[in-house]
């Protein structure tokens, strides 16, 4: 079944997401992560906010990928879920068309096959690297508390669980999440694998959607790697 995103982990621009689709609310700027406050030097290098072109050096390209990957089109999308408990709103961040705070960059997304799985990526940068390094650490903060959690999008609730996943240590850090979407609409549940990386200031988040009634994720770990080194290349760049 083709899905559009929305759903799946909206972690693009477009949504970065494919899934079946709930509508978009405003989202609170409660919801965005805040810069940790600092302890020492260590914690906050200087870093700038990436440029144009250095956000789109770090996008995908179907050569980037295995054989079998094809460009796919990246449709637009508001969608803003908002999560019910306020320590999962990093996670529905990551559902989230856009946040607050950040300027948004390029997006792609590829299929697979006959739609057996698909890929979105997306690049975004903040002014500095406190608030980007607070957006990785609030995401890896929200697994544990948010192991089951409900999002709403014009008054539709959807039942999301989330588990952390070991990635590949690209760029300067990295986190590694599984939401899992029960989406009722569709009469169905959704797997989405997902890397945050960071790189100075600049985040990438790619989102690995495997379909079927049994979905194969062996794959992630060799994309993200791909795509989280990319990203990286691009951000020194």
């Amino acid at each position: 079944m083709r899905m559009r995103r929305g759903a799946v982990v909206a972690l693009t621009t477009s949504a970065l997401f494919l899934t079946a689709a709930c509508g978009g609310s405003s989202e609170k700027k409660d919801d965005q992560p805040k810069a940790a406050e600092s302890g020492g030097s260590a914690e906050q290098k200087p870093a700038a906010a990436l440029t144009d072109a250095q956000m789109k050096a770090g996008l995908l390209e179907v050569a980037d990928l295995p054989t079998g990957w094809k460009v796919d089109t990246a449709a637009s999308s508001d969608e803003r879920p908002q999560a019910e408990k306020p320590e999962c709103r990093p996670l529905a961040l990551l559902m989230s068309a856009k946040i607050d705070g950040a300027t948004m960059g390029g997006n792609r997304e590829f299929a697979q096959g006959n739609d057996s799985a698909m890929l979105a990526q997306q690049i975004f940068t903040y002014a500095d690297g406190a608030a980007a390094t607070a957006f990785v650490k609030s995401v890896a903060d929200a697994v544990g508390p948010c192991a089951t959690f409900t999002t709403v999008q014009d008054g539709e609730k959807m039942t999301i669980t989330s588990q952390k996943l070991t990635v590949p240590q690209v760029g300067e850090e990295a986190v590694g999440v599984r939401l899992t979407l029960d989406i009722p609409q569709l009469g169905m549940k959704l797997e989405s694998d997902v890397l945050v990386a960071r790189q100075g200031a600049g985040l990438t988040r790619l989102a690995y959607v495997p379909t079927g009634e049994k979905p194969d994720h062996s794959a992630f770990e060799d994309l993200a790697k791909r795509g989280g080194e990319k990203f990286a290349k691009g951000a020194q760049g």
